[in-house]
């Protein structure tokens, strides 16, 4: 369910930058009066869609794709990656609070036994974008100097394999909520070290060696953390 909600605000949020069809809008308010049905705050569905659309709006206010592609392009032979992405880092703590408060935003609709885990959810999105932006955007530079998101291109398949094997070891959603958060911890280190795996058959190990370092600065801040 909460996997549900975030999926609907991001995909708003993404959609923000293209032409969304009355069509998309009214699939995206019919996923919500369900989500909200569901958990009994029937009356809080235009609550919800309402911090939806302003957290679209706040990225929009944040980001522009085409800009964004298009600085990319220019920088790349120049080697100034570094600077874009530090104009765009330097934005980070303006991001961090559009999806915190979308995040609160859509509480009401989020099932009580799940609210518990918004913190963490909080919390990782925290943590991800400060990885991203660890220096002002040298790792994403680099990811991308290095052609990380051609790397990804081409193992996305191996990398949908490796999600569908975690898949059929879990079963069932009932099987995965049955699970002990060590068990969760242990399924999620084996999909992290397929995913590396994979990408490192590609020419470069930068991309395998950015996504381990990722999981592992995530899981510091999760559960999942040991030490």
């Amino acid at each position: 369910m909460l996997r549900y909600v975030f999926v609907v605000v991001l995909a708003v949020g993404v959609l923000g930058e293209y032409q969304v069809t009355e069509e998309h809008k009214q699939q995206v308010k019919n996923a919500i009066e369900e989500v909200c049905k569901k958990a009994n705050a029937e009356d809080k569905a235009t609550e919800v869609q309402n911090a939806i659309n302003a957290f679209s709006d706040c990225l929009k206010g944040l980001f522009n794709v085409d800009q964004i592609k298009a600085e990319i392009e220019e920088a790349k032979p120049n080697g100034a990656l570094d600077e874009v992405f530090k104009k765009y880092c330097a934005k980070s703590s303006q991001l961090k609070t559009c999806i915190n408060t979308a995040i609160t935003g859509v509480t009401p609709c989020v099932p009580t036994e799940y609210r518990v885990h918004l913190p963490a959810a909080t919390n990782t999105t925290d943590q991800l974008i400060d990885f991203v932006c660890y220096k002002d955007g040298d790792r994403i530079a680099l990811f991308i100097a290095e052609k990380g998101p051609e790397c990804f291109t081409e193992k996305l398949n191996d990398m949908k394999a490796c999600a569908e094997t975690l898949k059929d070891s879990v079963g069932s959603v009932e099987a995965a909520k049955a699970l002990s958060t060590e068990e969760k911890c242990k399924k999620l280190d084996a999909l992290s070290a397929c995913v590396v795996t994979k990408l490192e058959a590609c020419e470069n190990p930068t991309p395998a060696n950015m996504v381990e370092s990722l999981y592992k600065f995530i899981k510091k801040a999760s559960p999942c953390n040991t030490k």
